[in-house]
C-alpha cells in the first residue's frame, strides 16, 4: 500500500522553468519565486504541461496543511489567512473572498474543480479581490466566527463556507457551495457594488451589524449561576422526546451519530437507572453500528447518514467520530454485555490503528469520501465503500451470493458506484460465518484506488482517540489498544508540546498552529484516561500541567466560558459554549478540571480545581438552564462534577485509591487498589465506631470480602482490621437485578478521609 503521507506531503516534481503567471493577478516577486518550489504531488489541476508537471502554482505551495496544498496549483491567487492577506486587501482597496474548508470535504472538492481550477473564474477573482483560504481543522476559531456570521446571514452552515469580507475582515455576506457560472455572476456582481458608493456603503453597513451580532453571540456573559437536578431532568426529558424510536438517531435525515447525546444517556441511565435513556442510547447504537454510516468492510465509521435508516451516509471517516462513537460504544457493551457494541467498537479501533496511524505515532486527521472508480479514472463519492455483483463474486468467489444476502447488498443501490454493505439491525448476523468473508472483502478492497487521507495530526483528536482507546484496552483486555494510545500520546507530547506548554494545533511535517482550548482539554482527558489505566505519575502530571495552561491561557477571568483560541480573529475572541459534532472546549475543561480534583492527592490542588470546577459551572449555568440539549458536553461535565463519575473505574480518597468493577456472567468482582501508606476499614472492624468495607445493592448477593489483617496506627491505640494494597470484592449477582454500592473509608496512619459510596450500574440489568 502507497505511503499516504508520501503521497500529499513529500513527493516532489521537477519544477519547469516557464510556469505562467496566475490569470488576472498582477506581477509580483512574490509569486515568481515561487517557481522553484517543488510541485505538490500528485497535483490537483487540469492545468498541466506535456512534462505533466502544473503549470500554475500560488502561495500556498509554501503552506504545511494538507488542504491547503490541495488548493496549491489553482489559478487562483490565493492568500493563507494572516495578517498579510489583510494588508494587501487593504492596499488594493478590494474586498477579501474567504473560502473556509477542509481536505476532506466533498463539496469543497467539486467547487475547487469547478471553480477554483478554472481560468475564467480565478480570472474574475484575482482582479478583484484577495482569496484567502482556511483549513478549518488548523484554524478553528476562524472557521467558527465565520460560520456564526454565515448562520446569522442564510441561517444555514456546512462546507466550503465561502464568505466575501471587508478589507478589514468584517463579513459582508455568504454562499456555500455554487457552480462555476453561478459563482463567476456573483464574484462580478460584488465587484460592481464594491465600486459604486452607495453599493460599497451598503456593504458596510452590514458588515458592521453582522460583527457585531458575531461579537455578541461569541462573548455572551451571564452571571453566575446554579446547576441543580432539574437542569438534567429537563435534559434527559428533551433528549428523549427527539429521538426516532424507530430508527434510532435525533431529528430527520440527515442523521449524525449525535455522539455527545448518546454519551450523555449512557451516563443518565448509570446514574438513576432510566431505562428510557438506556433504550434511547442503545438503539441509535444498534442501527448505526448495522447500517452503512458502519464501515462493514473495513471497520470504522462515517461522518453521517443521508438517510433517515443509516444506510447511505457521507462517506468522508473523520478521526474524531472514531473516538467519540468509539466511546459510546465501550461504554454501551459494559453496560449492557452485548456482544455487538464490543465487535463494533473493536473493529473502529482496529480501523483506526492499520490506516490512520502515522509512521512515527499519532493519528491522521481524516480519510476522504471521494476517490476513483478506477486508476485514473473519475472521482466519486463512495466509490471505495461501495459495491456491485462483479466485484463481491471477485471478493468471495462461490461464496459471493451468501455476502450478498447477510450484507444486503442485493438490494438496489443508493448510490452510482454500487450498494452499500448494512445488516439488519434487528440482529440474528453469524458473525463467525460473516467475519471471514468481510476480510476477504477488506484484503480485496484495499487493491482498489484509495481516497486520500488527510495526514494532519490534530492534537485535540488525538486526545479524544488515546482516551478510547486507552478505555477500549482495559474493557477489552487488549494490550494493543493500551500501547496505540500510550504511542500517539508519547508524539504529541513528545513533538506538538513544549517545556513552556505551547501545544500545537497540528502537526504537519512540524509544528502547525496555537493549540485551541479543546486541544489542551482533550489532551489532558487522554492522560488521564492513561493514567488511570497504568497508574504512571507522568500522565496525571501532564493533565494537571495542561489544565494550568487553560487557565492561563484562555479564561477571561470569574463569570465567563473559557475562549476558544489564545489568539482573537478579526471580530474578537469566542467563548467556546457553542457544541457541533464534538464536545465544546468549556465543558472538556469542565471535565478536566473534575476529573483531576478526584484525583490529585495535595489537597490545596485538588480543592483548586474543584474551585475552578464550581467557578466554569457557574458561567455556564444560564444557557445550560435555558437550552439544556445545546450542549450535551456540558450538561455531562456538569454531571461529574456535582455527582461523581461514572463507569466500571472510579477514583477514591483523591486518587489515593481506586476501585475497579468487572461482570463475568453472575460473578461480579470489584479490584480495589491502596496506594502506599493507605488502606480502607474492612468488612468486620475491631472498633464498632468505624464505617466497614462493604458491597451491597440490588444487584448483590453473597459477597465475598478480601482476607483483611490486624496493625495498630499511631491515632488509634485498639487494634484495627484493614484491607490495603492489591485485593478485591466478589459476589453473586441476582438475575435482571442492576446496581451494586460500594462503600468505603480510605485512611492512613494519621487520619481518616470522608466516607464514599460509589454506585455501579450492572451490565444487563
Amino acid at each position: 500500500m502507497i505511503s499516504r503521507l508520501a503521497l500529499v506531503l513529500a513527493l516532489v516534481t521537477t519544477v519547469p522553468a516557464f510556469a505562467e503567471p496566475l490569470p488576472g493577478a498582477a506581477p509580483a516577486a512574490e509569486l515568481q519565486s515561487l517557481a522553484t518550489v517543488p510541485a505538490v504531488v500528485p497535483p490537483r489541476t487540469k492545468y498541466l504541461a506535456a512534462t505533466g508537471a502544473p503549470i500554475y502554482r500560488n502561495r500556498l505551495i509554501l503552506e504545511r496543511s494538507p488542504y491547503l496544498r490541495q488548493h496549491a496549483h489553482n489559478p487562483v491567487n490565493w492568500f493563507p489567512w494572516g495578517d498579510a492577506a489583510l494588508a494587501e486587501a487593504k492596499r488594493r482597496d478590494v474586498p477579501i473572498f474567504l473560502s473556509v474548508g477542509y481536505a476532506t470535504c466533498h463539496w469543497c472538492h467539486v467547487m475547487e474543480e469547478e471553480s477554483f481550477d478554472n481560468t475564467a473564474v480565478a480570472d474574475v477573482l484575482n482582479r478583484h479581490y484577495v482569496a484567502v483560504k482556511v483549513d478549518r481543522e488548523t484554524l478553528p476559531h476562524i472557521d467558527a466566527q465565520y460560520m456564526l456570521a454565515t448562520q446569522i446571514l442564510d441561517q444555514r452552515g456546512g462546507w466550503p463556507n465561502n464568505v466575501f469580507l471587508m478589507p478589514d475582515g468584517s463579513p459582508i455576506v455568504s454562499m456555500g457551495y455554487a457552480p462555476a457560472e453561478s459563482f463567476r455572476n456573483a464574484l462580478l456582481g460584488m465587484s460592481d457594488d464594491w465600486r459604486n458608493p452607495e453599493g460599497r456603503g451598503a456593504m458596510a453597513r452590514q458588515a458592521e451589524s453582522v460583527s457585531e451580532l458575531v461579537r455578541l453571540i461569541s462573548l455572551r456573559r451571564t452571571a453566575a449561576a446554579e446547576v441543580d437536578e432539574t437542569v438534567f431532568e429537563q435534559a434527559t426529558a428533551d433528549t428523549l422526546g427527539n429521538h426516532d424510536d424507530f430508527e434510532g438517531g435525533f431529528g430527520d435525515a440527515p442523521k449524525f451519530p449525535n455522539e455527545t447525546t448518546i454519551l450523555w444517556l449512557l451516563d443518565r441511565y448509570e446514574r438513576t437507572g432510566d431505562q428510557g435513556a438506556l433504550n434511547a442510547a442503545t438503539t441509535s447504537l444498534r442501527h448505526m453500528v448495522a447500517g452503512g454510516i458502519h464501515d462493514q468492510v473495513g471497520g470504522g465509521f462515517h461522518r453521517y447518514s443521508t438517510d433517515s435508516q443509516w444506510l447511505t451516509p457521507h462517506f468522508e471517516k473523520m478521526l474524531y467520530n472514531q473516538a467519540l462513537v468509539g466511546q459510546a460504544l465501550v461504554q454501551a457493551s459494559q453496560l449492557t454485555g452485548d456482544p455487538g457494541f464490543e465487535r463494533a467498537a473493536r473493529r473502529a479501533m482496529d480501523y483506526v490503528i492499520r490506516e490512520m496511524s502515522a509512521p512515527e505515532g499519532g493519528f491522521f486527521a481524516a480519510q476522504d469520501a471521494d476517490s476513483r472508480v478506477s486508476p485514473g479514472g473519475e472521482m466519486e463519492e463512495g466509490a471505495f465503500y461501495t459495491w456491485n455483483p462483479d466485484q463481491i463474486a471477485a471478493a468471495l468467489g462461490g461464496d459471493g451470493q451468501t455476502g450478498r444476502a447477510m450484507l444486503g447488498l442485493d438490494r438496489p443501490p443508493t448510490v452510482p458506484t454500487g450498494s452499500i454493505a448494512h445488516l439488519d439491525p434487528a440482529g440474528g448476523t453469524d458473525f463467525a460465518r460473516l467475519d471471514p468473508l468481510l476480510e476477504r472483502m477488506r484484503v480485496a478492497r484495499d487493491a482498489r484506488p484509495e481516497p486520500l487521507t488527510d495526514t494532519k495530526i490534530i492534537a485535540g483528536w488525538n486526545g479524544l482517540m488515546i482516551r478510547t482507546l486507552t478505555d477500549a484496552g482495559v474493557a477489552f483486555k487488549e494490550p494493543r489498544y493500551l500501547a496505540a494510545a500510550a504511542r500517539a500520546y508519547d508524539f504529541v507530547a513528545g513533538q506538538m508540546l513544549n517545556a513552556n506548554g505551547d501545544l500545537a494545533r497540528a502537526w504537519a511535517d512540524g509544528p502547525l498552529e496555537q493549540g485551541t482550548l479543546r486541544d489542551y482539554a482533550w489532551l489532558g482527558l487522554g492522560a488521564i484516561a492513561l493514567f488511570d489505566a497504568t497508574g504512571e505519575e507522568r500522565y496525571l502530571s501532564a493533565a494537571s500541567r495542561l489544565a494550568d495552561q487553560i487557565g492561563a491561557r484562555f479564561s477571561d477571568g470569574p463569570g465567563a466560558a473559557l475562549r476558544m483560541s489564545q489568539s482573537p480573529g478579526p471580530l474578537g475572541g469566542s467563548y467556546d459554549v457553542i457544541e457541533g459534532a464534538t464536545p465544546t472546549g468549556s465543558a472538556s475543561a469542565l471535565a478536566l478540571y473534575a476529573r483531576l480534583s478526584k484525583r490529585i492527592a495535595d489537597d490545596a490542588r485538588a480543592v483548586d480545581f474543584r474551585d475552578k470546577a464550581d467557578t466554569l459551572l457557574g458561567a455556564l449555568a444560564v444557557s445550560l438552564q435555558e437550552a439544556p440539549t445545546a450542549s450535551m458536553s456540558a450538561i455531562d461535565a456538569a454531571a461529574t462534577h456535582l455527582k461523581g463519575e461514572t463507569g466500571p473505574a472510579r477514583p477514591l480518597g483523591n486518587g489515593v485509591a481506586k476501585a475497579r468493577l468487572s461482570v463475568a456472567g453472575d460473578t461480579m468482582r470489584v479490584d480495589l487498589a491502596f496506594g502506599p501508606g493507605w488502606h480502607a476499614n474492612s468488612h468486620q472492624p475491631l472498633n464498632p465506631d468505624l464505617i466497614p468495607t462493604s458491597l451491597s445493592g440490588t444487584g448483590v448477593a453473597q459477597v465475598q470480602y478480601p482476607p483483611s489483617r490486624t496493625v495498630t496506627l499511631g491515632f488509634q491505640s485498639e487494634p484495627l482490621s484493614v484491607i490495603d494494597g492489591q485485593t478485591a470484592i466478589t459476589a453473586q449477582r441476582h438475575p435482571g437485578a442492576g446496581s451494586a454500592d460500594l462503600t468505603i473509608q480510605i485512611c492512613n496512619d494519621t487520619l481518616c478521609l470522608p466516607p464514599e459510596r460509589v454506585t455501579f450500574r450492572l451490565p444487563g440489568a
